[in-house]
């Protein structure tokens, strides 16, 4: 049983690599990019979580620091960068 956490650490990580690659796949078509903008999020979700469950991880503080910042700078793009600017939309 003690070994099941890194084992399932190791399958998260595989499924969310997994679903990073499909969701660039759908990037691909504007008919399929919102679903692959989902399926890319829900991939670094499951990425992130393994990464918090780890028990090696020694600085959680850090962790977190760098998801605000990057999802404080996503933010700001997202509302800022005007979809003129995005051809490949």
């Amino acid at each position: 049983m003690s070994d099941f956490l890194p084992t399932g650490i190791q399958l998260t990580y595989l499924v969310a690599a997994s679903l990073f690659i499909l969701g660039l796949k759908k990037l691909g078509s504007p008919a399929t990019a919102r679903n692959g903008n989902v399926i890319a999020a829900v991939g670094m979700l499951l990425a992130i979580a393994a990464t918090l469950l780890n028990q090696q991880v020694l600085n959680y503080q850090m962790i977190l620091l760098g998801l605000a910042i990057g999802s404080a700078i996503g933010a700001v793009a997202a509302y800022t960068v005007q979809m003129t600017q995005m051809p490949q939309w």
